[in-house]
């Protein structure tokens, strides 16, 4: 794939994976929880203008908050996600 991500990399990105379990977990919620409840580095506004982008959050302004929310195919990649988690559970000693 010269010159072209493939999608699935997004998920590469390093706090992208926990903030989709977070949302899964909480339902839509503002940046600072967010960044209160997985991490507070100064990258984060831009993973999840990359998590928008590739169509798995959206993120709409609320009064003075800026509120994530899974779409379906987050909601969707977020249930897989967790039934990977369980298989592993089962594996670990």
């Amino acid at each position: 794939m010269t010159g072209e991500e493939h999608p699935i990399q997004v998920l590469c990105d390093m706090h992208v994976i926990p903030m989709l379990m977070f949302l899964r977990e909480n339902g839509p919620s503002t940046k600072t929880a967010i960044y209160t409840a997985v991490d507070r580095s100064a990258n984060m506004p831009a993973k999840i203008r990359r998590m928008e982008d590739a169509g798995l959050v959206t993120v709409d302004v609320v009064g003075i908050s800026e509120v994530v929310a899974l779409t379906d195919l987050g909601g969707s990649v977020a249930d897989v996600l967790l039934r990977i988690e369980g298989m592993m559970a089962l594996q670990s000693p």
